[in-house]
């Protein structure tokens, strides 16, 4: 009697045993597919963000918004690939101004050697602000 007692328990406990592991199983299965579905089917959330796209739009009418602050007069506006801005006066000449640098600083400079450039009389083509140094052509 007291060996089929024990026999009884141990296949209770077997059974126990082997009901806790598929129990486990089926839950980490559960959570896994419930991430799975969080992650691909985001029910109307963005699931990807580009900062680039939405930083390069507020950067382009940010520049608008300080080129008029500094009366200097501009035709058009274009971002580069490179993170540089290609701004094209109204005068015909191109400036080339860094994103990677202070924008206040770079149109500061650039108000500077417009002043200078209507002073001497000559006409700009291109001013490029991505180096150490600006370079201007004539």
């Amino acid at each position: 009697m007291f060996i089929q007692k024990r026999l009884l328990k141990k296949d209770r406990n077997k059974k126990r045993k082997k009901q806790l592991i598929f129990s486990g199983v089926i839950i980490l299965f559960l959570f896994v597919l419930g991430v799975f579905v969080y992650t691909n089917f985001s029910f109307g959330r963005k699931v990807y963000i580009n900062p680039v796209l939405e930083n390069q739009q507020t950067g382009t009418s940010n520049l608008e918004q300080t080129l008029k602050g500094a009366n200097i007069n501009f035709s058009n506006i274009k971002s580069n690939n490179d993170g540089s801005y290609s701004i094209t006066l109204s005068d015909g000449g191109e400036v080339i101004l860094s994103s990677k640098k202070d924008l206040k600083a770079q149109l500061s400079s650039l108000q500077l050697i417009l002043s200078r450039l209507t002073i001497e009389g000559k006409k700009l083509k291109i001013v490029d602000f991505r180096y150490d140094r600006p370079v201007i052509s004539f």
